[in-house]
């Protein structure tokens, strides 16, 4: 058995898990018209923890958050959740974890307010904090990777592992929803240069073979979504892949 973390992904749209394409607005491919069947379906493959990203949130707006608070209503003692999208400030944050989330992923607020890593992680725990470093021409974007920034994501990993976090997620936008395979030069720099907390990768990946080469550079787990939703990889590597953290 590998000792990766695979972990599906269900993102969410005006109320349906979708998938995007490099992560554009407009470009939502819809997979299931209630994400609660998603949720239901992953549960039933015995998956140990999800991925929750609200892309309305990330952009803006607060259209999910009811479909959001049922889907960790109902996930409770059946599989972890981890959640990301339009988390921009503690309150926010600790509201989600007290709904049931078992990590929190901090993007724009990271980048903006770095210093609340290092106040959530003392209140919640580090292991409970992941940040979002996505990044595309080799500089980290924000907002639902709507807003382009100056920040270096190399440095930017230090420093938020320095903060606290207790994982980093590393995506290429670029390779995001293309099947395409992941950056993995890029991703093995993140792990060489970043020892303080576990990385995670995600975009771009298409098979297993792309898996098995995440773990031989060291990457902690790997998170999947239209890979599988199009059926590409097989949804028995999350049970090959699992470990016990």
């Amino acid at each position: 058995m590998m000792s990766m973390e695979v972990i599906p992904a269900i993102d969410i749209s005006n109320g349906k898990c979708v998938r995007l394409y490099k992560g554009m607005k407009g470009t939502e491919k819809i997979y299931y018209e209630n994400p609660i069947e998603a949720l239901d379906f992953w549960i039933s493959k015995d998956a140990s923890r999800l991925h929750i990203i609200d892309l309305d949130g990330a952009w803006g707006s607060d259209l999910n958050k009811t479909i959001l608070r049922k889907m960790l209503n109902r996930a409770s003692n059946e599989i972890r959740i981890q959640v990301g999208g339009g988390i921009r400030n503690l309150d926010t944050a600790i509201d989600i974890i007290d709904a049931g989330a078992d990590r929190i992923i901090l993007g724009t607020l990271a980048i903006i307010s770095p210093d609340k890593i290092k106040e959530l992680s003392e209140k919640v725990g580090s292991e409970r904090i992941m940040v979002a470093i996505d990044y595309k021409k080799g500089k980290v974007a924000t907002h639902g990777w709507t807003v382009e920034t100056e920040v270096d994501p190399f440095s930017f990993g230090k420093k938020v592992s320095d903060l606290g976090a207790g994982s980093i997620i590393f995506s290429s936008i670029e390779a995001d929803g293309t099947l395409k395979g992941p950056d993995l030069e890029n991703i093995e720099k993140m792990v060489e240069i970043v020892q303080g907390c576990s990385i995670y990768a995600a975009g771009g990946i298409k098979d297993i073979e792309d898996i098995k080469h995440l773990e031989e550079i060291g990457t902690k787990g790997v998170i999947i979504g239209k890979a599988f939703y199009e059926k590409l990889i097989p949804i028995s590597v999350i049970k090959a892949f699992k470990y016990n953290d």
